[in-house]
């Protein structure tokens, strides 16, 4: 990447910046964070000062509204210097030598990204929009926000191993199907599970504390008597017994669902 520089050279280390920032960051900060970063990293020069240090090219004079446009002194390898205009540089270049920057840059394109699709949703554009469409991008709008909190509990994670910020139930499920636990904000010490998929075959059977004699003998009496257990899921309470679970209208609409992360401590 080029060395970007206003009258002396910036070093940026990658590994001090985040050492220093992260550690006193909460997810809140970090969201502020990603708008200034560029700018504590990259100091600006103006097109007209450019011009004035011979940077642009041959033939090239700002106009009178160009002025004061922002920009970047660069310096290439091999020693060679220009200007470059800010918003050309900025999509081009990106600071990503660490697993966190290129998290970091992941994170500020969704966010603007969403901004960009809620700001569309909000203008009058949006109800001329015929109704599949309108769904749709209400619904990937809804899908961009969860990721972007996705994102932020990633970044939350790799600083301290903590997540905060909750989710919707789809995300939720999303969860339950990595092999995650979950809980709503509000229990205590009991949490849901999808259990394990399995082939339980006439070997087994007969040995099962959980079925009734009466379903072992249904079962065995059948040619290749077996059991698939699918898309099953259980809630663990805090004195460990276990239920089938299904969520209720209530939970499929909450938006404070979490990632149980073991221990649980709450």
């Amino acid at each position: 990447m080029p060395t970007i520089y206003r009258d002396v050279e910036v070093k940026i280390d990658t590994e001090d910046i985040w050492e220093e920032v992260l550690d006193d960051m909460s997810t809140e900060d970090i969201e502020d964070y990603l708008k200034e970063r560029r700018k504590k990293e990259t100091p600006t020069i103006t097109m007209g000062e450019a011009y004035e240090c011979k940077l642009l090219k041959e033939g090239v004079r700002p106009s009178e509204c160009e002025t004061d446009k922002a920009g970047y002194l660069v310096e290439y390898e091999g020693g060679y210097q220009s200007w470059s205009p800010k918003d050309v540089f900025d999509a081009a270049y990106k600071l990503s030598e660490t697993f966190l920057d290129r998290l970091m840059n992941e994170c500020e394109e969704i966010c603007d990204r969403g901004e960009k699709c809620g700001d569309f949703i909000e203008s009058d554009n949006f109800e001329k929009l015929g109704y599949t469409a309108r769904i749709l991008l209400v619904a990937q709008d809804m899908i961009m926000h969860e990721y972007h909190g996705l994102l932020l509990n990633r970044i939350d994670a790799a600083k301290d191993g903590n997540i905060c910020m909750p989710f919707d139930f789809g995300t939720a499920v999303n969860f339950l199907k990595a092999g995650g636990a979950i809980r709503r904000k509000g229990w205590h010490k009991k949490f849901v599970v999808k259990q394990v998929p399995s082939h339980i075959t006439a070997d087994i059977i007969p040995n099962m504390q959980s079925l009734p004699q009466v379903a072992k003998d249904i079962l065995m009496y059948h040619e290749n008597p077996h059991i698939d257990y699918e898309n099953q899921m259980l809630i663990i309470r805090r004195d460990r017994s276990a239920d089938s679970w299904h969520p209720t209208s209530e939970d499929i609409f909450a938006e404070d669902w979490e990632l149980v992360v073991p221990p649980i401590n709450k």
